[in-house]
């Protein structure tokens, strides 16, 4: 194997040989010198630092792995690792005077060429979000965040305005500083220390290189110092009441709310008034992150904006499981996110979580609803029907439905016809906890001679959001000459069902005896 050292234009070589169980110690390797390594021989070396820094090494076959130790156990890994222009496998390792660090590779499957340099690196600030340059709102930036371009140590920050100071200490990750003055500028807000147009000063001191304690730089403040000054936005708008979310105790969302009711209204209300034109959005999400290829369903619902007031509707759409995401195992909980609702001096409203500054998030309980609904109609069912007859209408968890009209269909001279009662002329009154009861008068019936009078509801709806039109109807006949109704006598004992016929032995349901409705459980 040949191992040549280039220095400064001058190239010393050296022949080694060995055989492929050998292994090539390069001893002492310096920084600038260039070293030949060739496949399938291990190799290893040793540098130890002079001062501090940033040691770049640059390959052209298989990287030497970098160990605090001589046996190649306790391996240092990269801070940095791409490509060079021409191709080269950089990495680069932060270096500690008189630390050795010890180069290895047992069996290098590419061969090629190996250098390295060793620099004290100057200090740069790269990301400073948010930018100074910008008017600064707590709505939106929750905390100051700095991006260096190496590892670095700060000792303090202190914030200051109108003459009001506090430290707020920085939190350090490598080369990253984070300083969450979130707290601090609210209280400052509702102490009313802080006005729209006020300067915050911010002093970061102690900056420094995480590994060489004089590498300090000097961003015009002074060395290890930093100062950032932000033009104040106005206090921002807060959420001061919720209803209809988890945190007013409303933890389940039905799969259908009935649309005028009292449900299915989240309402957010705010210290200030939002700005009728800022488009908020309200989204439902439902499904398993998990599972890609079930995927999620979003819905977005209808949102609208009354001063400080933000409603968000879920009423009117049903939402169940096997619906929103057919074949996927029903899952227990949804998700409602409303956001993007802006104050009138166009900030974000304050939501007071870092992870989602322009966005409310709620997750609720998933309850699938279905409701028996069922009816007993007087006259019974299969009763000749004329005008003006007394009618009665008995429903079955009555209070979980709304109509508009009973509405009678008929055939007059082979044509059809439909007449209707409007609601606002049937009596009402509840009959239990789950039932109503309706009287009205039949309206002017012209039907042809022996044929069928259909009783439906018009416009109905129901709590669950199942058609349920099929379980309150009844059918009479037009004339007196048809079949009779039941005219069981008041102790026969006989039960009939909702459409009139007589059964022997009941099982769970409704029925009619006695002239009673009665709950077979």
């Amino acid at each position: 194997m040949n191992l040549k050292y280039l220095l400064a234009s001058v190239i010393v070589s050296a022949t080694v040989s060995a055989n492929a169980a050998d292994t090539i110690d390069l001893g002492e390797i310096q920084p600038g010198v260039v070293y030949e390594y060739d496949m399938l021989v291990p190799v290893m070396g040793h540098y130890t630092p002079v001062e501090s820094g940033v040691l770049k090494s640059y390959y052209t076959g298989d990287e030497l792995g970098v160990y605090k130790d001589a046996a190649h156990e306790d391996e240092i890994f990269s801070q940095q690792s791409f490509y060079t222009a021409s191709g080269e496998k950089a990495r680069v390792y932060s270096v500690t005077e008189g630390e050795t660090l010890y180069f290895y590779h047992p069996n290098p499957i590419s061969g090629g060429v190996f250098r390295f340099v060793v620099e004290k690196e100057q200090i740069e600030l790269g990301l400073v979000e948010p930018s100074p340059e910008n008017v600064l709102s707590i709505s939106s930036a929750y905390r100051l965040e700095l991006a260096f371009n190496m590892s670095i140590k700060c000792t303090r920050c202190v914030a200051e305005v109108n003459g009001v100071s506090a430290e707020i200490s920085p939190t350090v990750v490598d080369s990253y500083i984070a300083v969450n003055w979130f707290n601090t500028l609210r209280q400052w807000y509702h102490d009313g220390k802080i006005n729209a147009g006020d300067e915050l000063t911010l002093t970061l001191t102690g900056i420094r290189d995480e590994y060489n304690s004089s590498n300090r730089p000097d961003f015009g403040d002074g060395p290890g110092k930093l100062v950032l000054k932000y033009k104040m936005a106005g206090a921002p708008v807060e959420l001061i009441r919720e209803v209809g979310t988890p945190n007013s105790g409303v933890t389940d969302f039905f799969t259908y709310y009935l649309p005028g009711s009292n449900e299915g209204i989240v309402t957010l209300l705010f210290n200030g008034e939002i700005d009728p034109d800022c488009h908020p959005s309200a989204e439902i999400e439902y499904g398993d992150p998990d599972n890609i290829d079930a995927g999620m369903y979003h819905e977005k619902v209808p949102v609208n904006i009354d001063r400080n007031k933000v409603t968000v509707n879920l009423q009117g759409v049903t939402r169940f499981p096997e619906e929103m995401i057919p074949g996927l195992q029903p899952q227990n909980t949804i998700s409602l996110i409303v956001s993007n609702i802006k104050s009138a001096d166009g900030q974000n409203v304050l939501t007071g979580y870092a992870a989602s500054p322009y966005s409310f998030g709620y997750s609720y309980n998933l309850k699938s609803v279905v409701y028996s609904i069922a009816a007993d109609w007087m006259p019974a069912a299969g009763s000749p029907l004329k005008s003006g007859d007394d009618m009665e209408m008995w429903v079955l968890n009555g209070q979980k439905i709304r109509f508009e009209s009973v509405d009678f269909s008929f055939i007059k001279d082979g044509v059809a016809n439909k007449v209707s009662v409007p609601y606002s002329d049937l009596t009402s009154s509840v009959d239990s906890a789950d039932a109503m009861l309706y009287n009205f008068k039949a309206p002017a019936i012209d039907a042809d001679v022996d044929t069928e009078i259909t009783v439906t509801l018009g416009g109905l709806l129901c709590a669950d959001g199942l058609d349920h039109s099929s379980d309150i109807f009844v059918r009479y006949k037009s004339s007196p000459s048809a079949v009779e109704g039941i005219q069981a006598a008041d102790s026969d004992n006989i039960f009939y069902d909702l459409t009139g016929r007589k059964v022997k032995t009941p099982s769970k349901g409704i029925y009619i005896t006695n002239g009673k409705k009665i709950v077979v459980q």
